[in-house]
């Protein structure tokens, strides 16, 4: 009985005879997407955040200017596909007096 049910469990094959743990997208690919979306939001500054992808785990380094700015890259990240954490090692910075 408890093996019919474990039977059940078990994530089922597509059409194409694959399982379904085989469309996780590669680091490289969460990588490419993380960068790709944080260059298109105009809240985070060009090139300040740097992105490092681990078995799905996205590292975040970098430096920005306002909390607003830390949050939109979070935000950003966190519901990409295949993406299973977060780590932000980015640092606010005020942008020094002239």
């Amino acid at each position: 009985m408890r093996q019919a049910r474990l039977a059940k469990a078990k994530p089922k094959s597509t059409q194409a005879g694959t399982d379904l743990t085989s469309t996780r997208l590669s680091d490289a690919q969460i990588a490419a997407d993380a960068t790709r979306r944080l260059a298109w939001d105009a809240a985070v500054p060009e090139h300040s955040v740097k992105v490092k992808v681990s078995h799905g785990r996205i590292t975040l380094t970098g430096e920005l200017q306002r909390d607003q700015q830390r949050t939109a890259v979070l935000e950003d990240v966190t519901r990409l596909f295949g993406v299973t954490g977060v780590s932000d090692r980015t640092v606010v910075k005020a942008p020094k007096a002239k």
